[in-house]
């Protein structure tokens, strides 16, 4: 079966980048919801891994920068872990994903430049 794509891979990764950062921030601002904003976050992968798939330059850029977190025999485990952390553990991973300069934010520039 043939898919149909309503939404250009840019702008379509583009959004599932800012939702998954969205959900860490809640995560980060609420403690009680952290659980769930991580796994809404999580259920997010197996879509960006879908349409990665369309893109093999970029996808290697996020397989690169992302490791664990996006590849299918981990990303599960990953997510659990990150939900479970201790909360200064957890603040410093989640820096690193979503602060200005985290792997979030470079992957959000290069799928943006590239244009894909």
């Amino acid at each position: 079966m043939t898919s149909r794509r309503r939404t250009e891979f840019a702008a379509f990764v583009l959004d599932l980048l800012d939702f998954i950062e969205e959900k860490i921030q809640e995560a980060l601002d609420d403690e009680t919801s952290r659980a769930a904003a991580i796994g809404e976050a999580a259920g997010a992968v197996p879509v960006l891994r879908d349409r990665l798939r369309e893109h093999d330059v970029v996808s290697t850029q996020f397989v690169l920068a992302l490791g664990n977190i996006v590849e299918p025999r981990w990303a599960a485990e990953w997510w659990d872990g990150f939900a479970k952390m201790k909360r200064q553990e957890f603040e410093v991973a989640a820096e690193d994903l979503v602060g200005p300069d985290g792997r979030l934010a470079i992957l959000r520039r290069l799928v943006a430049e590239d244009g894909a």
